[in-house]
């Protein structure tokens, strides 16, 4: 009885093991093949390099920039405000400078002899003096020179005129006059206007001035419990005579 080939198939164990074989080769190596890939695509994603992240300070700027309000100004440099400040200081320090030589200015006091008019040995002005009362016995200088017989109260700033007498129209004493005029003058409280009761508030007497020359350098004091003020300029010396009160 004849047999077909599909029937040997059917019966022949050779046959169906080596189709199962193939099978199974061919899973494996395609298993082979996914491993391989997958193996690659980890190799690539490692070594390829990576996206830069944006710097720290542009993120932050990027950040103000987005949260600014609209037309608002952006801050000065630290540059610029350091100048404003430089600019400020001079400013102040010219300010300071030119209150200071006003008050130099206005406040100086006036100078005596060589800074009033221009006056000779032989000359009589007539000059207005200002005065308060107790200032025939404020008023002092002092100098060893003697002039015309006229001299200070003092020879020096701790010793008192030794000689001769004090007698008034010998005496010098520093005046201002009421356009500050200086100089040194004796015989004022001798005359007849400054005898009497004299006015308690400032007042000032005009009188002739007769002058009899310069005394170098003097020492000056405009109060009897003050200090020596010592001169760099010469002063006029003289003798004041028909004084007249100016009334107020």
């Amino acid at each position: 009885m004849a047999t077909s080939s599909d029937d040997k198939d059917r019966h022949d164990p050779g046959t169906d093991d080596t189709s199962s074989d193939e099978a199974d080769a061919r899973n494996a190596h395609n298993a082979d093949d996914a491993t391989t890939e997958g193996e690659g695509e980890r190799r690539a994603a490692a070594t390829a390099p990576s996206a830069p992240s944006r710097p720290t300070k542009q993120a932050g700027a990027a950040r103000r920039a987005a949260g600014r309000k609209p037309g608002a100004r952006p801050r000065a440099p630290a540059q610029q405000q350091s100048g404003s400040l430089g600019k400020s200081m001079i400013l102040f320090l010219i300010i300071i400078g030119g209150l200071a030589g006003a008050f130099a200015y206005f406040g100086r006091e006036p100078a005596g002899g060589t800074a009033g008019p221009k006056w000779k040995t032989g000359d009589k002005a007539q000059v207005e003096v200002t005065l308060v009362s107790t200032d025939i016995k404020d008023l002092a200088c002092w100098s060893a020179e003697e002039i015309n017989g006229r001299h200070c109260a003092f020879e020096s700033p701790t010793k008192g005129w030794s000689k001769g007498d004090a007698d008034d129209k010998k005496l010098l004493r520093p005046y201002t006059t009421t356009d500050r005029v200086q100089f040194l003058a004796a015989g004022l409280w001798s005359e007849p206007a400054l005898t009497g009761k004299l006015p308690s508030a400032r007042f000032a007497v005009k009188c002739t001035f007769t002058v009899e020359g310069r005394m170098k350098r003097p020492g000056i004091r405009w109060s009897s419990e003050g200090a020596w003020l010592d001169r760099a300029d010469d002063w006029y010396t003289g003798l004041l005579s028909d004084c007249k009160l100016i009334n107020p």
